[in-house]
């Protein structure tokens, strides 16, 4: 492709301030593989630095932005390529390049640090690494289907075709991975039964409900449905975080939509044809619905069986509701940060660290210990769930307030 200064600038401000299309990504990979126009490329990040007017140094993690940028979820419809760490040698004529926009990424996309505190605890060793019992390494597709007679299959065992047949519809799996139901029988079904799908810390699964309603399942995350919606409301039940694209359907008695209700422990969403994300993992403080297109009614459970709170939430808006209590809260967000799981990376908005770390072990299937006060630790940052457990931990520690230690499973975090 035929070099562009003016165009690579221009790809480059955009991928900092999280403002490029899919295309562009793919545009900017192009020119980052383009190794016989190293001079001109060096301009580019030349002239960009300068205007940047920063002081901040060039980071030590440069293979890992150039994998981040490589890899960038948003680019292909597929999770990032799992790389490990030693899979790439960065050539003398690329190293300039990748250190450069490592430089530009520090500052305009991956982990950022602020202490509310008045105390700098800047110290020099980052990342304290004990002997590792077992290999720490990013999740993947791994679920457990479990059938109406209790019978339990691993999916990930499975490299695709039928795997079984429940209440006139047929389960399958595709060579892609995902799960799907579909019908072998004309006649109604009168009963009703129920599958779950459930999947580990480190794991996810994509599948599509009998109604067609698209779902992604999030790690540690448990979704029970019927194997077919009958009556006039389709109802599944949520623990954990999951994203549905839900599917108008209409009622074979008339032709209104039927309802699609998901329900957690501490409320209920309701819609007709949407898409959004919930987050209501047991361990969480909150439950969080964010709403991408469409409409939804989020009702919150309440003692009493006639008393209803509910607030209705428009694209761009989440709706918050914390444990034990029934108020609703209602805010405009960017719906991005809430599916970014689903479109393989984290990210983070000024959140405490206890939640970055419990987000991040239930991907990499970890177990956390503090050391010290957390109180005033907050951060805000992207980076793939595919990238090497090391490095997105080193990452994190170049902000200087943190720091990690790793003793087999378990990641000790101190200040």
């Amino acid at each position: 492709m035929e070099f562009d200064k003016a165009r690579l600038r221009q790809l480059l401000q955009g991928y900092m301030s999280n403002q490029i299309s899919a295309d562009e990504l793919l545009e900017l990979k192009q020119y980052m593989l383009q190794t016989d126009t190293e001079g001109d490329l060096n301009a580019v990040i030349d002239s960009l630095w300068h205007d940047l007017n920063s002081d901040t140094p060039m980071s030590a993690q440069s293979d890992s932005m150039y994998r981040s940028i490589l890899n960038d979820p948003r680019v292909q419809a597929n999770p990032p390529i799992k790389q490990p760490k030693s899979s790439r040698l960065i050539q003398p004529a690329i190293w300039r390049w990748t250190a450069g926009v490592a430089a530009l990424l520090c500052i305009g996309m991956l982990f950022f640090l602020h202490d509310r505190s008045t105390n700098d605890n800047t110290k020099d060793e980052q990342l304290d690494k004990t002997v590792l019992s077992d290999a720490i390494v990013p999740g993947g597709e791994k679920a457990i289907l479990t059938l109406s007679n209790g019978r339990t299959i691993n999916l990930d065992e499975i490299s695709s075709g039928r795997i079984a047949e429940e209440s006139g519809m047929r389960i399958v799996k595709t060579a892609e991975g995902q799960l799907f139901y579909e019908s072998i029988h004309t006649t109604q079904v009168k009963e009703v039964v129920y599958n779950t799908i459930s999947t580990p810390n480190g794991g996810e699964q994509r599948m599509i409900l009998p109604d067609g309603t698209k779902v992604w399942l999030n790690a540690a995350s448990t979704l029970t449905y019927p194997t077919q919606f009958i009556g006039n409301k389709r109802i599944v039940e949520l623990e954990g975080e999951a994203y549905f694209e839900v599917s108008s359907q209409s009622s074979a008695q008339s032709a209104f939509h039927l309802p699609f209700l998901v329900k957690t422990k501490t409320q209920t969403v309701e819609v007709l044809g949407t898409h959004f994300n919930i987050n209501a993992y047991n361990d969480g403080e909150t439950v969080k619905t964010t709403l991408l297109e469409g409409r939804v009614k989020v009702s919150a459970t309440t003692s009493r069986p006639n008393e209803s709170i509910h607030r209705i939430l428009n694209p761009n808006e989440e709706a918050t509701v914390k444990r034990g209590s029934n108020i609703i809260q209602v805010a405009q967000v960017d719906p991005t940060n809430a599916i970014a799981w689903k479109n393989g990376y984290f990210a983070f908005s000024d959140e405490h660290i206890t939640y970055v770390m419990t987000t991040i072990a239930r991907w990499y299937d970890i177990e956390v210990e503090y050391q010290g006060d957390m109180t005033n630790k907050y951060f805000g940052g992207t980076i793939s769930r595919f990238e090497d457990f090391e490095t997105l931990l080193g990452t994190i520690a170049l902000t200087g307030s943190i720091r990690f230690r790793i003793v087999g499973r378990r990641v000790i975090v101190m200040t």
